[in-house]
């Protein structure tokens, strides 16, 4: 069975950018995203605001086929035994809790996580076609319009709850090769 590392840190946290080395760095370990199955984002900005009322219960917040993926990955035998996994929410999410093996929690000021994505989105939006830089000025603005009474309450939630189960605390602002070293080193030490 394929042990798990998850990577969390606030939006633009880097997160893909560490889990991306990682994975290479351990046998060409696969990645499992939970963004690509969460479905909070597409919440409106009122659901969120309730969900933050009701007390921000993170199990409350739907990601369908998850667990069944994480399950059928980590029971695939390969070689180099690792599984990367970007979970933002850490061991708060109660279905893949006890699935997490070491969690690395990337410490990162929310005014740089914010200018990180916003320079993705703006770099995104200067490759793409008309429509998708479009689609990713509209996601910008919708996003900064609510970032102060909403976004950055999510996120304060999620500073305060996760990194509390870290193993592994690290400097987001760090350059990802550093934190490369610095998770590889626990590896080792874990191993």
């Amino acid at each position: 069975m394929r042990r798990v590392i998850a990577i969390a840190a606030p939006v633009g946290g880097g997160k893909s950018s560490l889990a991306g080395a990682l994975a290479q760095a351990l046998d060409n370990a696969p990645i499992l995203r939970f963004d690509d199955f969460q479905l909070a984002t597409r919440q409106s900005i009122p659901e969120l605001q309730a969900w933050l009322a009701r007390g921000a219960d993170f199990d409350a917040l739907e990601a369908p086929g998850l667990t069944e993926e994480l399950a059928r990955l980590r029971g695939e035998v390969a070689h180099g035994g690792w599984l990367v996994f970007e979970m933002p929410l850490g061991r708060t999410y109660a279905a893949t809790a006890n699935a997490i093996d070491l969690l690395v929690w990337l410490d990162v000021p929310l005014d740089v996580a914010l200018a990180r994505k916003l320079r993705e989105l703006a770099a995104g939006a200067n490759v793409g076609s008309a429509e998708d830089a479009r689609m990713a000025l509209q996601w910008m603005e919708s996003y900064l319009a609510h970032y102060m009474t909403t976004v950055r309450k999510v996120l304060e939630v999620q500073r305060q709850r996760v990194p509390q189960q870290a193993d592994l605390v690290l400097d987001g602002c760090a350059d990802v090769q550093t934190l490369l070293a610095q998770v590889l080193e626990r590896v080792r030490a874990v191993s």
